[in-house]
């Protein structure tokens, strides 16, 4: 995994080829534990099985979403996860929550994969 610090506090991640910039202060879960061992980024406090906030990867052919792509208010009962969104990126789909909309807006647009 790249772990490249950018200028304006940002770095950027990297799993099975996809690149996603996330804040700094966001550090990988160690999710071997958790009831889904998924690849996954989170803010500082957020356990690493809990499901509030963070950067998820999931595989695109078994992901099933409740709502297009893009970026859109959660319907939790949360703040800590009022908004969220996903984006493909060939076999993978990035997930992102957050309370703060520009920081999952910036996750999701800064999604890079190969060939993409």
């Amino acid at each position: 995994m790249a772990n490249d610090p950018n200028a304006d506090g940002w770095k950027t991640i990297e799993y099975q080829h996809v690149r996603v910039d996330v804040p700094g202060s966001w550090r990988h879960a160690d999710t071997s534990d958790c009831a889904f061992k998924l690849e996954r980024w989170t803010p500082p406090g957020v356990g690493a099985c809990s499901l509030n906030g963070g950067v998820f990867f999931y595989r695109s052919a078994t992901y099933d979403p409740a709502h297009g792509p893009g970026i859109r208010h959660s319907d939790g009962v949360d703040d800590a996860v009022a908004w969220e969104g996903y984006v493909g990126a060939g076999d993978l789909v990035v997930y992102a929550a957050d309370s703060d909309r520009a920081t999952v807006r910036h996750l999701l647009r800064s999604v890079r994969a190969p060939g993409g």
